[in-house]
């Protein structure tokens, strides 16, 4: 028996297939723009190619996926979580659009806290630096990495991207000088969610988990234990895949 986890994010979507509830396959492509349109297609090969797959979906646009059962993403996270890292509790997901973090036990939400709506805490900050710089994702390294020397003020987005431009202009910094510094000040908005839990050690979850070094990085700035593992950016997905074969 087949399941498909679609967590629908503001950036990527990201898809997990089960049989039997194991992990067959996992795969994440941009978010498109005429969401119900798209999925309703996608959907429908997905069923042709995993026949008879019961969907699932999670995330900010699960209800332009039409006919397919919905779940919270909090919810979606603490099960994959519980699926593939059942030993982490805390788990510090930074996403597009927000950040969270959850407390988990044996795939169920425990407890859970959210930033306040703030792109300068959020992956679509860094996705519009990188955007400004030209540079690709996939090329950031952060290994062996220390505290950023470029300090942004701003808390808020917009003018910390002004504050950049500024910045190059006055000193013509290396691309990944600045892109350190956002990173840096992504996990710094982080902080105060932190406050609210107890633990030393917590996994991170979302796109920002994927960069090469980011483990060493967040410790530095958190000053908490960070644990990265492959394929992070999936636990939602997986979350709402093993939805169908959980028992509540």
């Amino acid at each position: 028996m087949y399941s498909v986890g679609v967590d629908v994010g503001s950036t990527y979507t990201k898809y997990c297939v089960m049989n039997n509830g194991s992990i067959e396959k996992l795969f994440c492509e941009k978010t498109p723009i005429r969401q119900k349109e798209f999925f309703e297609n996608k959907i429908d090969e997905l069923i042709s190619e995993y026949p008879n797959a019961e969907v699932v979906s999670c995330g900010y646009g699960r209800g332009n996926i039409l006919s397919v059962k919905r779940i919270n993403e909090l919810t979606a996270l603490a099960r994959g979580v519980g699926y593939v890292c059942p030993k982490y509790e805390l788990v510090l997901d930074i996403g597009g659009q927000d950040t969270k973090i959850i407390r988990q036990e044996n795939g169920h939400l425990k407890e859970f806290f959210v930033n306040d709506k703030c792109a300068a805490g959020s992956g679509i900050f860094l996705s519009n630096v990188l955007n400004m710089l030209g540079e690709d994702f996939d090329s950031i390294d952060v290994t062996g990495a220390k505290e950023p020397e470029i300090h942004l003020s701003s808390v808020c987005a917009v003018f910390a991207q002004s504050e950049i431009v500024e910045i190059i202009a006055k000193s013509s910094p290396e691309s990944a000088e600045i892109i350190n510094s956002v990173i840096w000040q992504i996990f710094k908005k982080s902080a105060p969610l932190l406050d609210k839990v107890e633990g030393d050690e917590m996994l991170l979850s979302g796109g920002l988990s994927q960069i090469k070094g980011i483990s060493d990085f967040a410790w530095l700035a958190l000053g908490k234990k960070v644990i990265t593992v492959p394929d992070s950016r999936f636990f939602s997905a997986i979350g709402a895949a093993i939805t169908v074969f959980r028992e509540e």
